[in-house]
């Protein structure tokens, strides 16, 4: 009996522990994302200032990228 309820407090000490870190994670993800929101806003503001400068830095981005993968 002693074993069995041993074994119950385990299990439910398991279940609590699982249950922390899956809330910890959803957390974590929440804040990645908002973290990922405020970068991608504050990136599209600056390409909306300077359309032109945006295009150019892609562009060179995308040659230089093109020059390291041929090879």
């Amino acid at each position: 009996k002693r074993v069995s309820r041993a074994a119950a407090q385990l299990l439910h000490e398991g279940k609590k522990l699982a249950h922390e870190l899956y809330e910890e994670g959803l957390d974590k993800v929440g804040d990645a994302q908002h973290e990922a929101q405020e970068y991608s806003d504050e990136l599209l503001k600056k390409v909306k200032e300077n359309p032109l400068t945006s295009i150019l830095i892609a562009g060179g981005i995308g040659f230089l990228l093109s020059m390291l993968l041929r090879k």
